[in-house]
């Protein structure tokens, strides 16, 4: 199965750089020895870029939502007068005053003070491939962890529970192959495993799993309707060599009490390998970023759309819980600068700004 993903991964990849080198709307260029704004909150969106694989040049990019542009096009370096050194840099979780940027493949999290981004810590051992962390509160977060490389085989993955005073893991608990992102509700946190296909269902309180739910294959994100639901996409996967073989995508929802009774409505197509649904503030709009495009939906929807919102591979997708604004990442080259596209939430682009090498993901102060 995992081979199939390696094909997943590297054809995504191109797909994304082959759009991104047709995309370049007019911005202007970045000043890299430009010093971080310290800006106050509602004011700052964070690009974390992935960087290359096996190299510790994973970077965060400081983008200015009131002059339109990028200050900094590695904040962390111009911050702290040395590198980031993340090894495929896969998300930044903002937790009041503190930022927490996880370095997957050198497995640790970084820990900067915001606004201005000075280090003051990291979240190392026993950290073994970290993924995304989510706060349970103001001292308590949860990290998903791979475990070890998914090359050529993944393991079963596990939760790690940090202490964010002290910044050091209390707990690890056991849970699927491959955990990604998570999504904490009423005292309960749903953990999407996606090498399989299934949801562990992870008591807040006791720290232990309650159950797991079945969803469609190779779930990765999940988010809370304004219905209350939980809903997942599931990205489904190609097999190259006979495509009969292939497994669509679907989404689920259900509502977020046991028992958990899942509605699973499959797509017409494969989402891909880093696909992903996100959400606007208030839950009334879930978009599923694919390999297909953009599709928009509302959790009332009685059909799943057929038609993309927006007819393009991105590399990343965040939307702006202040503006509903969407933010894009766009992959270039493998080892070259990307770029950063915004649309207004009915579809039109906004802008365009040069950030690192492989965004993928977006973090709002």
């Amino acid at each position: 199965m995992f081979s199939s993903l390696l094909n997943q991964l590297f054809r995504r990849r191109i797909v994304a750089l082959a759009f991104g080198s047709a995309l370049l709307f007019s911005a202007c260029d970045p000043d890299s020895k430009q010093d971080p704004v310290p800006d106050g909150r509602n004011t700052n969106v964070y690009i974390v870029n992935e960087g290359n694989f096996n190299t510790p040049n994973g970077s965060v990019s400081l983008y200015d939502k009131i002059s339109g542009e990028i200050k900094a096009l590695d904040v962390f370096k111009a911050a702290n007068g040395r590198e980031l050194l993340a090894d495929v840099a896969t998300s930044m979780t903002i937790v009041g005053e503190r930022g927490y940027i996880v370095a997957n493949n050198n497995s640790k999290i970084e820990v900067v003070s915001l606004p201005d981004f000075k280090s003051v810590g990291t979240i190392a051992e026993p950290l073994q491939q970290p993924r995304y962390l989510l706060a349970a509160s103001a001292d308590k977060a949860y990290v998903t962890e791979w475990v070890a490389s998914p090359f050529p085989a993944a393991v079963l993955g596990r939760v790690a529970v940090v202490d964010l005073k002290t910044n050091k893991v209390t707990k690890t608990i056991p849970v699927g192959k491959l955990p990604e992102e998570m999504l904490l509700v009423n005292g309960r946190l749903f953990v999407a495993n996606s090498e399989g296909n299934t949801l562990t269902v992870i008591n807040t309180a006791t720290d232990e799993v309650e159950t797991t739910i079945s969803v469609g294959v190779n779930p990765a994100s999940l988010v809370l309707g304004a219905d209350g639901h939980v809903w997942v996409l599931a990205n489904g996967q190609t097999d190259y060599t006979d495509p009969a073989l292939s497994v669509k995508g679907s989404v689920s929802d259900f509502a977020p009490t046991a028992p958990y009774t899942v509605r699973k409505r499959e797509l017409g197509f494969t989402p891909g390998y880093g696909s992903r649904i996100r959400r606007n503030a208030n839950g009334t709009a879930l978009y599923l970023k694919t390999g297909n495009g953009v599709f928009r939906l509302a959790p009332t929807d009685a059909a799943l759309p057929t038609t993309p919102f927006i007819n393009r591979d991105f590399y990343s997708l965040e939307v702006d819980p202040d503006s509903d604004v969407l933010y894009t990442g766009v992959a270039l080259s493998f080892n070259g600068p990307g770029r950063m596209v915004t649309y207004q939430k009915g579809g039109a682009p906004l802008d365009s700004a040069e950030v690192g090498i492989l965004p993928s993901g977006f973090a709002f102060y």
